[in-house]
């Protein structure tokens, strides 16, 4: 299958590994407004000429006794996730034929990220109920690639949502705005299931080697973005935990 360029990255050769350091500054706004935001984007920025957009579509790991979302509920200094990703168009209907394990490290606001290239197709994560046991085993390839999680690892919900990159050409940085963010379904093992649900929030991610929102996107503020600290897996399961108290 084609790229198409619905993925973030180009793909890696299955169990190859590529990490990542940088600071990611983040800015909520309403998921309401995301189409006048999107518009403002076009016009001051550039797109990201390789991977302008895309579905993105995220299965999280967790322990049984939810130590990873509990770092980032008690805003811990040293905060972990790890996820297996995979891709597809904006309209989320072609699923590209490779996916991600992900293990990201956060030291206070700098972040690292370790991704490692699976043989699972976004076709068989899109489809394989979170209670499948083939699952269990993904974790492990963080290990061979020399990233030890002394935990044993569960997957506990999927996340998905549409992703447009920009490139703000007076910093450089990289933008990445992440909307319609949904939870389509839990591994039943883990909590209740629920009926899917869509955030009512947004976020607008700016990721390099600033902190601060640059000059050229002041006017973002107007729009109602403010910087906050922001996690979809905790604002998911949050929202998961709501409908099930």
């Amino acid at each position: 299958m084609k790229n198409n360029n619905t993925n973030s990255a180009p793909p890696l050769p299955v169990g190859l590994s590529a990490r990542s350091s940088e600071y990611e500054t983040k800015f909520v706004f309403t998921n309401s407004i995301s189409y006048q935001l999107i518009q403002w984007l076009k016009s001051a920025c550039e797109k990201d000429a390789l991977y302008p957009e895309s579905t993105v579509s995220s299965i999280y790991y967790d322990t049984k006794d939810w130590k990873y979302i509990s770092e980032k509920i008690n805003s811990d200094f040293l905060k972990t996730k790890v996820r297996i990703r995979w891709y597809s168009d904006i309209d989320d209907k072609v699923q590209l034929d490779y996916s991600y394990v992900e293990a990201k490290f956060k030291i206070g606001s700098q972040r690292e990220k370790v991704r490692i290239r699976t043989p699972y197709t976004g076709k068989w994560l899109n489809s394989t109920d979170l209670e499948n046991s083939t699952l269990l085993h993904i974790p492990n390839l963080l290990g061979s690639n020399g990233v030890r999680i002394k935990r044993n690892l569960h997957p506990v919900f999927q996340i998905t949502y549409k992703r447009l990159r920009f490139i703000d050409t007076y910093s450089g940085s990289r933008i990445c705005m992440d909307y319609d963010i949904s939870a389509p379904r839990v591994n039943g093992y883990m909590m209740s299931r629920m009926n899917p649900f869509k955030l009512n929030m947004a976020v607008f991610e700016l990721k390099g080697k600033v902190q601060e929102l640059p000059v050229s996107l002041k006017p973002l503020i107007f729009f109602g973005c403010r910087k906050a600290s922001f996690s979809k897996y905790q604002a998911c399961y949050q929202k998961i935990m709501q409908m099930n108290p």
